[in-house]
């Protein structure tokens, strides 16, 4: 077994610990609760959520990966146009939340796949929920990447693997607190609908317009 230095360790460790406070970022967890199925199970919501943290964590790696082995320079105003168009994503998810709340789904909606063509969804079947959670987190990552890659190179003086493994440790917590928090989600979605209708979507709309004035929030700070 392989002792680390205790410095290596308590970086490593902080980068794991940064991870679980990042993934409860208010734009974190107002998007993956606008994004989710009030109707989802225990185990969708936990696999939309992992989702949604294994495309933040994609984006990190690759764009640290780039910087710390590549040696590549990341244009300075990636990450600033990725906050912004996270705001606009904010702001549609919640107006989203409050369309399908005030005449529920749209009977038919059309889903575009770039390259693989495009098609028609029918409301009630499946419409790539996974797939959206794992964009959305490919946009979060790019847009925290400039603050997260300021204190990677920290651990990479001496070696950018060790930056690497920070990341990786970072993107590991991020996983850990999102699945943590779609638990909760959940479980609180399924007590509130025990209560009746109206509560669970009172809550859904305090959640909406929370979404968009963050969304708002974001746009005006850009």
């Amino acid at each position: 077994m392989i002792a680390l230095p205790t410095q290596t360790l308590s970086l490593l460790t902080m980068g794991f610990g940064l991870g679980l406070l990042h993934a409860l970022d208010l734009d974190h967890v107002l998007a993956v609760a606008n994004l989710g199925d009030a109707r989802a199970g225990r185990r969708a919501t936990l696999s939309f959520c992992a989702r949604w943290a294994l495309g933040h964590g994609a984006a990190l790696l690759v764009i640290g990966a780039l910087v710390l082995l590549a040696g590549m320079a990341v244009p300075s105003d990636l990450s600033a146009a990725a906050e912004h168009l996270v705001g606009w994503v904010l702001i549609a998810l919640g107006v989203t939340t409050l369309w399908r709340l005030w005449a529920g789904e749209a009977p038919v909606q059309w889903h575009c796949h770039g390259v693989d063509g495009a098609h028609l969804h029918v409301a009630g079947l499946p419409a790539h929920q996974g797939r959206r959670a794992l964009l959305v987190g490919l946009l979060h990552g790019t847009a925290g990447s400039a603050a997260l890659l300021v204190l990677a190179p920290l651990a990479s003086a001496a070696n950018p693997w060790l930056g690497m493994s920070y990341l990786v440790l970072f993107t590991l917590g991020v996983l850990a607190a999102m699945l943590a928090f779609g638990g909760v989600l959940g479980a609180g979605l399924r007590h509130l609908r025990g209560q009746g209708a109206g509560v669970a979507s009172g809550l859904r709309i305090l959640v909406a317009l929370a979404a968009m004035a963050f969304g708002l929030s974001l746009l005006r700070a850009g």
